[in-house]
């Protein structure tokens, strides 16, 4: 019996720790997104992937040194025709054997690259390529991070929705109650004891909706953050009141074209695309190179006696093409399309980065003036509801504005937590925008 019972609660503690709900913070959450993220992985490969562009690039300017060997079973000697010296004027051809049976090849072959556009020029590209793989990181982060902000934001909004529901249906049974309790005393007629329980009942589907609107939000940030869905999350904190300046519309707007993210990125990207230009044309100059090579050869009858023999030279090459059918011409035309395409990117990018940061400040400053004029809507709500219920127990007011002081004071409190809300994410918005979030969230990039 006792190893049945500490069974028992061995098991009821599985199944209460398994119930438990884990608090998560606003920073524990953007970490959790950044590991888990897909689209932060993908740009780590794409770090890699130019990083070992760049080791590729330098090899082409790094000598090259090969080895070769072959060996050849003669099964048929080779033959050659000499003419026959005894009688030239005969015209006749003698067969002359010549090597042995087995017969080996053995090089080494080094050369240097002296010069050559397209290699010097690659080394460049493939650096800057390199530089525009980490801003592109840095972008997906930041989106990642945002993104992330906004939904735990909107988490947040949700549970501030259940806890006013929760409120004003709390409001409603006390009215209720008190209600009943006159109308027990015959103090009030039962219409109003009616309307009471009705309008208790209208909240409870308000109530239910938010708890779902709740749930609904937190899966969405728990799915985000790349948690496994049977975790249970709880997003703490709050929505800080005190909203700072975010400086002039302006001057953010300059910074956004100087450090927005995708901005740098593509612009960067845009300078890849002009080195490919030059690149390309490297093909028009010459390639000199320097190189030197050593041989030895063997040839044996029965792999013993080995008659062998060695050389080695040293030399420069120069090569130039002269007509590749027109090729390095269409080749350079391909990246000057791909530059000016990139280009035109550019350019729509930073007056969509304009029109952003107008957009925002529009957004926060809507949202500020809306805060500020509810705070004292809230405050003027809950002094409504005091005097209507100090009227309907005085006798001169109604159940009726009770219930519509009740609603009123939801509603206020509803519409000053969702301007707060809308304030933080447009400032959410803004800090991506202008490239301002944090360095610490950017760490883990490798330097160059």
């Amino acid at each position: 019996m006792r190893s049945l019972a500490l069974f028992i609660v061995a098991i009821a503690a599985t199944f209460g720790t398994h119930a438990a709900v884990r608090p998560v913070t606003l920073e524990e959450a953007e970490t959790l997104a950044i590991a888990n993220s897909k689209q932060v992985a993908a740009a780590r490969q794409g770090i890699k992937k130019a990083e070992a562009q760049v080791s590729e690039a330098l090899g082409y300017a790094l000598p090259t040194l090969n080895l070769s060997a072959v060996y050849t079973r003669n099964v048929q000697l080779p033959v050659f025709f000499i003419p026959d010296f005894s009688d030239p004027s005969s015209g006749r051809l003698n067969a002359v054997t010549v090597g042995l049976e087995n017969q080996y090849n053995v090089g080494v072959q080094a050369s240097q690259i002296l010069f050559n556009s397209a290699v010097f020029t690659g080394i460049g590209a493939s650096r800057m390529y390199n530089a525009a793989a980490r801003a592109n990181l840095r972008g997906v982060i930041a989106t990642v991070v945002t993104d992330t902000r906004k939904r735990f934001y909107g988490a947040l909004l949700a549970k501030e929705f259940l806890v006013i529901a929760k409120a004003t249906l709390g409001n409603g049974q006390s009215n209720l109650e008190n209600i009943q309790l006159l109308f027990r005393e015959g103090l009030v007629a039962e219409f109003d004891a009616i309307r009471a329980e009705v309008a208790v009942d209208n909240i409870k589907p308000i109530v239910t909706q938010a708890e779902a609107g709740y749930d609904n939000a937190v899966s969405a940030l728990v799915t985000y953050m790349g948690v496994s869905m049977s975790d249970s999350l709880e997003p703490v904190g709050s929505f800080p009141t005190d909203l700072q300046e975010v400086g002039s519309e302006d001057d953010n707007i300059r910074k956004a074209l100087a450090d927005n993210y995708d901005v740098k990125a593509t612009d960067l990207q845009m300078q890849v695309s002009r080195e490919f230009i030059t690149v390309n044309e490297g093909d028009y100059y010459p390639t000199i190179a320097a190189f030197g090579n050593w041989m030895n050869q063997g040839q044996s009858a029965t792999f013993n006696n080995w008659l062998s023999a060695s050389s080695a030279g040293v030399g420069l090459q120069f090569q130039m093409n002269l007509f590749n059918g027109l090729r390095t011409k269409a080749k350079v035309e391909q990246s000057q399309a791909d530059y000016e395409t990139v280009r035109v990117q550019v350019a729509q990018m930073k007056d969509g980065v304009r029109l952003q940061v107008r957009t925002f400040h529009n957004l926060l400053r809507s949202a500020k003036a809306r805060y500020e004029g509810l705070q004292r809507t809230v405050r003027q709500a809950e002094r409504g509801r005091e005097i209507a219920q100090i009227r309907y127990r005085e006798g001169t007011g109604s159940l009726l504005e009770i219930n519509d002081a009740d609603l009123a004071l939801a509603q206020a409190r509803t519409n000053t937590t969702q301007a707060l809300h809308d304030y933080h994410v447009a400032r959410f918005d803004l800090e991506r925008a202008i490239g301002g979030l944090d360095a610490r969230y950017f760490t883990s990039i490798p330097r160059d």
